[in-house]
């Protein structure tokens, strides 16, 4: 017994190891650790999260002690763009097996947004399948687990993270005559109203568990009325709005989720009911091009979450009403519905600021080390307060010129439009550096004078 019995920190290993790209070579036939000795030599793999927490997994007696020590990868797939996959589709899929035959399909979730390559495969087709339609990814996830995982002669089941629990989902729905096991953690929720009732059904069983960490928003941008577990995180301050998205965003003790509540207690929130309501109302009364405009507006949503974390506000507006505007610019579309899209950003938003006022709870009852001695070259500061203001007129010159083109565009553009709005907006947070850095200097020279001053007097 090996896949058949791992626990919730086994299969987290495997999701993070989805995230890794495999070098050129043969792989088959290899243990987990013997992937992880391969992966981790290519520079800027995973990501250093998971690069720290797979190092300490891999030294550790828990590893030489765990069901995973017995399992080998059997396939593995990468449709990323130039990773010379079958298609560029964006599809990463690990297969695994045990000698008793179980097998198992592990689905990479989205990557980076502000890579292009990753924004145009991964992020453009997740609000597509968040509202129904069949993306390629899930065909591709598809075809995946018919070839590794489906002639199996054990026990059968499908992992996935983020994107990669939406793609999980898609396959245990599809291939419930198998009598495969799905496990989602912080999954891309698949399109609830478009499941029969026996689909329904079975994401609710006991051979489905969807485990959310408290704080993630991506599931909140979906329905997902199957929670099983909600687990709290590891941190109670944290600088990246999707920190309790990430797999490595918990602890475990024993191989379980150190601190879990089990899922029957969390309901959704009104923005879950408010896009449900959204796409099931206006996507199918609207016609074709709203229902593309409802895919839009969840790329939109990720970068009104972002900005409004950064205190961006005039960033996050933009973005607002440049996906009104889209709305606004398609035919018989009433004042009702564009109410209804401003009323979704404005509860996004609440639920960021609730967030963050959480965190600035935990800041304000937190102890913090004071450094004895910070020593500052203001005019350094000053040097690069000016450098990034020239910068920031260039950059609002281009800025002006893209939120004109929101009403020119139409929805076939606006994928591309909404890719420039995120280079030039997140890339650098400009007006924050400048702010921060014209600040600095003023606090630390103000300071500096009176220090002098006391000083003087002391003589």
């Amino acid at each position: 017994m090996s896949l058949d019995n791992l626990n919730d920190e086994e299969k987290n290993i495997l999701l993070q190891l989805s995230y890794f790209d495999l070098p050129e070579g043969r792989y088959k036939g290899l243990s987990v650790e013997q992937i992880w000795q391969k992966v981790k030599r290519i520079p800027d793999n995973g990501g250093d999260a998971r690069r720290e927490a797979l190092e300490e997994y891999f030294g550790s007696e828990r590893y030489k002690n765990s069901d995973l020590a017995n399992v080998v990868l059997n396939g593995y797939q990468n449709n990323n763009p130039n990773m010379g996959g079958k298609s560029e589709s964006g599809f990463v899929g690990y297969a695994w097996g045990d000698g008793d035959g179980n097998a198992t399909a592990v689905f990479r979730g989205s990557e980076n947004p502000l890579d292009w390559d990753h924004f145009k495969t991964d992020w453009v087709s997740n609000g597509s399948a968040g509202i129904g339609n069949e993306i390629q990814q899930q065909e591709e996830a598809s075809r995946f687990y018919q070839q590794f995982v489906h002639p199996a002669e054990g026990e059968k089941f499908v992992f996935g993270h983020s994107k990669g629990g939406n793609l999980a989902s898609y396959v245990f729905v599809h291939y419930l005559e198998d009598d495969v096991n799905g496990y989602v953690i912080n999954g891309a929720p698949i399109f609830w109203p478009s499941l029969t009732r026996e689909q329904q059904d079975a994401l609710r069983g006991e051979k489905f568990d969807f485990i959310v960490y408290d704080g993630d928003f991506v599931h909140d941008l979906g329905f997902a009325p199957y929670v099983d577990k909600v687990v709290e995180i590891n941190k109670n301050v944290y600088l990246d709005p999707f920190y309790p998205h990430y797999e490595t965003s918990v602890n475990f003790k024993n191989g379980s989720f150190e601190k879990v509540s089990p899922g029957g207690i969390y309901t959704p929130g009104d923005l879950m009911g408010e896009i449900i309501k959204f796409e099931l109302v206006y996507t199918i009364q609207g016609g074709r091009k709203i229902y593309q405009a409802a895919i839009f507006m969840r790329d939109a949503a990720l970068m009104v979450i972002s900005a409004t974390w950064k205190g961006m506000k005039e960033a996050a507006q933009r973005v607002i009403d440049g996906c009104v505007a889209v709305y606004q610019g398609l035919k018989n579309v009433t004042s009702k519905v564009i109410k209804d899209v401003r009323n979704i950003f404005a509860k996004l938003q609440q639920k960021v600021n609730l967030a963050l006022a959480q965190i600035a709870h935990a800041i304000s009852g937190g102890q913090f080390v004071v450094e004895p001695y910070i020593k500052v070259n203001l005019h350094r500061l000053a040097y690069y307060a000016h450098r990034l203001q020239a910068i920031k007129r260039k950059t609002d010159e281009i800025n002006s010129e893209i939120d004109s083109l929101y009403l020119k565009v139409g929805i076939t553009g606006f994928d591309n439009l909404l890719k420039a709005d995120i280079l030039t907006t997140f890339h650098f947070t400009i007006n924050q550096n400048i702010n921060y850095l014209k600040t600095a200097a003023s606090l630390l020279e103000g300071a500096e004078s009176r220090l002098l001053a006391k000083a003087r007097s002391l003589h």
